[in-house]
């Protein structure tokens, strides 16, 4: 099946840091509210949390818990969030269709295992999110990733997203309809929001400190550490790259951007490290811990600048 890639901004909506449904909420919305970015004042996500969840508990990266979508971060920008559940898709179709016709877009929980275009085409059952942008003479048009984890598009006969919903885990429609707000309002209420953010933020660092005893443990094998480290810091470098978004936008830090930028590039450096990592099956730990203490002191670098500029 050819991709056709979908337009828009790959490096700030990727799947490092946005799980699925995260990531086809924001494009969408990035279409329809000019000031999104503003949305990303709870990224300051600690290496501490990333650490307890991607590392102690092994949850996923595409599962991983944020702030993301805090009700009322989203409502500075004029965002509401629906989420529905229903029980099969006959159950559900008015709704979706009508909201497509309205929205310009509706967002289904599925079963991939039922979608041909992905990996687990009848293979394995994982729930996931698409996209439902239009639909004409019994065939939906979609939004989902490829295998390169880019927004394609893709059409199915109804029938294939009927399978897809009824026989999904979490079976939910949700949509994010979007008004009018005060953009000046909008900036300053993130901006207050964010400073209450900086305040507080607490990090040991204990992921940046703990590479070296991580990738030398005897109780998980190397494949299995470098594969969580290579989660762990996708999440920080995504989290930070919408941490960067946010100050582009915001007067009283717009000044610590080419340093939030910083990070993002350290993160990407020791993330190749441990993708290549990943395909040779070990790593030069020592080059890994010495990159991650300089993203400690940049990080604590950066985080004094932000402080400074904010008044947190």
């Amino acid at each position: 099946m050819k991709d056709d890639v979908y337009d828009y901004d790959q490096r700030l909506y990727d799947r490092s840091f946005l799980n699925c449904y995260q990531r086809q909420a924001m494009v969408m919305l990035a279409e329809r509210v000019p000031d999104l970015p503003l949305v990303f004042c709870n990224c300051l996500v600690g290496g501490d949390d990333i650490a307890d969840q991607v590392i102690r508990l092994g949850r996923p990266k595409y599962d991983f818990q944020s702030k993301l979508l805090d009700p009322a971060a989203l409502a500075r920008v004029g965002i509401a969030r629906e989420y529905v559940p229903f029980d099969t898709y006959a159950q559900a179709r008015e709704l979706v269709i009508d909201t497509v016709a309205r929205e310009g877009y509706v967002i289904l929980f599925v079963d991939v295992y039922y979608l041909p275009h992905t990996p687990e085409y009848r293979t394995d059952h994982v729930v996931h999110t698409i996209t439902l942008t239009s639909y004409e003479d019994g065939h939906w048009s979609i939004l989902d990733d490829n295998r390169a984890s880019v927004l394609c598009r893709y059409a199915y006969p109804e029938d294939v997203i009927a399978a897809a919903y009824d026989n999904g885990k979490l079976r939910h429609v949700s949509w994010f309809p979007a008004g009018p707000y005060d953009a000046a309002a909008a900036v300053t209420g993130s901006a207050a929001a964010f400073s209450e953010v900086l305040r507080a933020h607490d990090d040991t660092y204990a992921l940046l400190e703990g590479v070296t005893d991580l990738l030398g443990t005897r109780w998980i094998t190397p494949a299995r550490a470098i594969a969580l480290l290579y989660d762990a810091f996708s999440v920080y470098e995504g989290s930070r790259a919408c941490l960067r978004e946010f100050a582009a936008r915001q007067p009283a830090y717009a000044d610590a951007e080419p340093a939030l930028a910083d990070l993002v590039g350290r993160c990407k450096d020791i993330r190749n490290q441990l993708m290549i990592g990943k395909a040779i099956g070990q790593v030069d730990a020592f080059r890994v811990a010495a990159a991650c203490a300089e993203l400690r002191a940049a990080e604590e670098d950066t985080l004094k600048r932000l402080r400074g500029q904010g008044g947190a």
